[in-house]
């Protein structure tokens, strides 16, 4: 029988849209431990006037220990990769009367958190996926609006690549896999030609 890798990767696909006018406030609310990543809306100032302001900000949310990389990727690279700060709450959108930081298309969010019900508190390694849509407040809409489309992390301490939703089969058990299949298809191959040889 092939055997699994030890990998054990927990992915949540949610789809919050986070904003003033919408859902203000999300958490994943999944993570093991005392210690959660949130995304919060927020404003300031006078409605529609040069100071009025609105923003979604992120990060940790708890007592325990949550960090993130400053740098959004689009690519499947691990956090040891990703160069940027790292800090513990950032902005990720913010719009004026007549202007705004702009938006992104789906990007991951890096984040590294310490599992506190574990002993030791072993540190974790996972991603969250973003997109903004952003816009002058003067012209109407709900600016900024943040959507988390999904998050995952890995149990194991491993630092998994950016948007991976399962564990991948270490290569032994994939070469076991191989063989496995190898050896059934010789094994039926030769019961065809005995019972062909036999009808003969």
């Amino acid at each position: 029988m092939p055997q699994t890798s030890n990998a054990d990767i927990i992915y949540s696909s949610q789809g919050a849209t986070v904003s003033w006018e919408g859902i203000s406030s999300f958490v994943t609310g999944n993570l093991p431990g005392d210690v959660q990543l949130g995304f919060q809306a927020h404003q300031a100032g006078s409605f529609l006037t040069s100071s009025f302001t609105r923003s979604v900000t992120g990060g940790k949310r708890g007592g325990g220990y949550l960090q993130f990389k400053t740098l959004l990727t689009s690519q499947r690279v691990v956090w040891g990769q990703i160069p940027g700060n790292v800090i513990s709450v950032g902005r990720f959108g913010s719009a004026h009367s007549s202007m705004n930081s702009g938006g992104f298309n789906p990007l991951y969010l890096a984040f590294e958190f310490k599992d506190s019900s574990q002993a030791g508190s072993p540190m974790r390694y996972g991603w969250a996926g973003l997109s903004l849509v952003n816009g002058n407040l003067f012209s109407g809409g709900d600016f900024p609006a943040l959507t988390i489309s999904a998050w995952a992390y890995d149990t194991t301490g491993a630092q998994i690549p950016m948007g991976t939703t399962a564990a991948t089969p270490e290569p032994g058990t994939m070469a076991l896999l191989a063989l496995g299949a190898l050896t059934l298809g010789a094994r039926g191959v030769r019961s065809w030609r005995r019972n062909r040889a036999s009808v003969s």
